[in-house]
């Protein structure tokens, strides 16, 4: 039979190879034992190929076409008659085994397992020593979930490499390591394609899905569907939407927990720098791009310090959702995974998540027992879901919702006082009313919208809220985490109270975010009430014309503590003491590149002050507020005894400023509550704010700039002559306390009368 005749019946036949080479074989060659096993092998190669009872994909339907085209036109068209007289076997054609394993990689790539497993059986026959073939038989056994023989396979594809023994036994042990990490990835990705709703997903959403799904289909591409999830994980933190690949991220993050976390590598310093940068200029929207854009990073996904920047500025452009998801996928030492979990149970927290938040906070603490914050942090969530869960709006009429910072307890002390100081002003101007506490940091939802409006008023300050950096959101862009839409829909009247500008010089709002809000906040409100005339005219600044006039004037009700709170500790005996204090949060700002000068200026203070035989002490809001006491002891060798405040009774430490002679406070609240307490103040200046309240009183002379060369020396002249005049200055601080009750007391009124 001519190699004409056989083409022409394989057309009649339908291009049958394998039915054709056993069927002619049997008539042409009789007995010739050789040939007819050289036919026998062809013919179950090119029916492993053909196989016409198993479906494939296009890819490997492809491939099966390109290989028999090369058999029937390979060596001028005398193949197929070699192979069918069994004078050649199947691989003898110059190119046709590479393409045999070229179709057997096809059909590993789209899924059709058996169809591979089938061909390349074949393969090995033929050339039972080729390491591609050993390969890829491997890869099959190990999505098969035959480890042992994946195991053999790639010793047997490996041994031409290395002729260590031992080198070789540990390069295989690693692959399957790796691979069974990879085929829990895949087997993941399977699952979750089972319940997957595509319907509700965006384009570019779908279009990442697709790839994933694709690529999941071959055990062989393992580092590419890693590499694919991540990319998909990236783009669902980017617009918050990780609801749906939730099953993704739980796997990729068991995944990544095999692993050691990768090393910090080069790129990941510029990139922390500028996003820190933009964080610290209060631009976090910036600083999230930045980060999302090295998110697609290879490995970006493994290392805990991007991860960990990634999710604080995902959580303050308010995709809270994402955050918490990135945050899962910190990884082992224990320290970072603690660090993460406190985030996590924050994150939790602010979003009413209690549940959640409950659980986060645990696992921080068992990641790290010591870990202080993550305690309080567990304290406070379970507070907060017992008051949620308890506050009916059919009993919540005739109280009024207080928006506050609470820092709870061993918090900032001058933050534990004001939201006292608020209500007993109210209290104490119209008639004692119930009080429901809300923090300003937790997102206003549906349900915080049904109580408020089931109360007489909604009641937000004082402090420091219009701020960008303390708890950055991307609500509203300043500390209450109100979004326009829940704020149109409080129909409750809401008034600001004693609230200030609180930015430093050079800290700007970025764009249009805080002024729509205030815009809006401003419609709504019966006023805004700003607690000095610096702060009124910075927030007018952001106001249509038609809304400036209701910006009024509300001092701190700190300032006039003595009128509104009874101390609960009897007075002690005047003693000349000096109280100073001093802040540490954003010190840059604060003291610049001069803060060893300024330690020296307070080194000049405190000798000048036991010169003159008084007593100086440090009165501490805050634990880290005692820096100045550590750096005057490490770099001067003085000591002063510390007074915390942040740490004993809130009337114990109101007693401990005003049993004081004199205290000289950096902190609003160092100069503001002692002032309140009937206190002689003298003020450190390094934030605008107090040079405002000092404004207020007309009394800026008691202000003294951070960073004067002589500082030391002017806080000297002016406490010797405070303490030799003490009994005068309290009279005065007494009488311009009585200007300030009449604004407080009249926008209480003017809310709850």
């Amino acid at each position: 039979m001519s190699p004409d005749s056989i083409r022409r019946a394989l057309a009649r036949r339908g291009s049958n190879l394998a039915a054709t080479v056993v069927n002619e074989t049997n008539r042409m060659v009789g007995s010739k034992t050789d040939a007819v096993q050289r036919a026998d092998a062809n013919r179950a190669f090119l029916h492993a190929v053909e196989n016409p009872d198993e479906h494939v994909a296009p890819k490997t339907r492809r491939a099966r076409r390109e290989l028999l085209d090369h058999l029937l036109r390979a060596d001028d068209g005398t193949t197929l008659f070699a192979l069918t007289t069994g004078r050649t076997g199947w691989a003898g054609p110059s190119g046709v085994f590479g393409k045999a394993l070229t179709l057997v990689e096809a059909a590993v790539d789209e899924g059709d397992l058996q169809y591979a497993t089938q061909v390349v059986e074949r393969l090995l026959d033929e050339r039972p020593q080729s390491p591609r073939a050993h390969d890829l038989r491997g890869t099959l056994a190990a999505a098969s979930g035959d480890w042992p023989a994946a195991k053999k396979d790639w010793r047997l594809a490996l041994r031409r490499q290395s002729t260590d023994a031992e080198e070789l036994r540990r390069t295989v042990e690693k692959r399957v390591r790796r691979e069974k990490t990879l085929a829990t990835l895949r087997a993941a990705v399977l699952r979750w394609s089972e319940s997957l709703d595509a319907r509700g997903l965006d384009e570019p959403t779908r279009s990442l899905v697709d790839d994933v799904l694709t690529i999941a289909r071959s055990p062989r591409r393992g580092e590419e569907l890693e590499a694919a999830v991540a990319a998909l994980i990236v783009h669902s933190a980017i617009i918050d939407e990780t609801a749906a690949v939730e099953p993704l991220l739980d796997a990729y993050a068991a995944m990544q927990r095999r692993k050691q976390p990768q090393s910090e590598p080069d790129w990941l310093t510029s990139v922390a720098e500028e996003a820190s940068g933009l964080a610290d200029d209060g631009d976090f929207a910036a600083a999230a791009t930045a980060l999302e854009k090295a998110a697609t990073t290879p490995g970006a996904l493994r290392i805990n310090q991007f991860l960990l920047m990634w999710a604080r500025m995902l959580s303050a452009t308010s995709r809270y959702g994402a955050a918490h998801a990135v945050l899962g996928l910190v990884t082992a030492p224990s320290e970072d995974v603690a660090q993460a979990q406190f985030h996590r149970a924050r994150t939790a927290w602010i979003t009413h998540r209690y549940a959640d938040g409950e659980v986060a906070a645990q696992a921080a603490l068992d990641a790290d027992p010591e870990r202080r914050a993550a305690a309080k942090m567990l304290e406070q969530i379970r507070s907060a879901a017992e008051s949620r869960s308890s506050a009916d709006p059919a009993d919540l009429a005739g109280s009024v919702a207080h928006v506050a910072y609470y820092p709870g307890a061993s918090g900032n002390f001058g933050d534990i006082a004001l939201p006292v100081a608020v209500r007993a002003a109210i209290d104490t101007a119209t008639t004692p009313v119930s009080w429901r506490p809300y923090h300003a940091h937790q997102v206003v939802d549906d349900v915080t919208v049904e109580q408020f409006n089931a109360q007489r008023a909604v009641v937000v300050g004082g402090g420091g809220l219009f701020l960008p950096d303390t708890s950055p959101n991307g609500s509203s862009g300043w500390q209450w985490n109100v979004d326009n839409d829940h704020l149109d829909r409080i129909t409750a009247p809401i008034a600001l109270f004693s609230v200030g500008y609180n930015l430093f010089p050079g800290q700007t709002f970025k764009g249009s975010l805080f002024q729509d809000s205030i815009v809006k906040v401003t419609e709504k409100a019966v006023f805004l009430g700003l607690r000095n005339h610096g702060s009124i005219d910075r927030v007018r600044s952001f106001l249509p014309d038609s809304l400036r006039d209701k910006v009024r004037y509300v001092p701190c009700p700190t300032t006039i503590m003595s009128r509104i709170h009874t101390v609960d500790v009897p007075a002690a005996p005047r003693s000349g003491r000096v109280l100073l204090n001093a802040a540490f949060d954003r010190s840059s700002r604060r003291f610049g590149e001069s803060y060893r000068d300024f330690l020296q200026e307070m080194v000049r203070l405190v000798d000048g002050v036991r010169a003159s035989g008084a007593e100086i002490a440090y009165a501490a809001h805050l634990a880290s507020d005692e820096r100045l006491v550590n750096d005057l002891r490490k770099s001067f060798d003085r000591e002063l005894p510390v007074e915390r405040l942040y740490n004993k009774p809130m009337d114990e430490s109101l007693a401990t400023y005003r049993d004081a002679s004199l205290v000289i406070g950096m902190r609003g609240h160092a100069t503001m509550i002692p002032f309140g307490l009937g206190t002689p103040v003298l003020s450190i200046i390094s934030h605008p704010k107090m040079r405002y309240f000092l404004d207020d009183i007309d009394r800026p002379a008691w202000g003294f700039d951070a960073n004067a060369p002589d500082l030391g020396e002017q806080l000297l002249e002016s406490t010797l002559d405070v303490l030799a005049r003490e009994d005068e200055v309290r009279r005065e601080v007494l009488d311009l306390q009585e200007r300030l009750v009449e604004p407080v007391f009249s926008a209480a009124r003017s809310l709850l009368a």
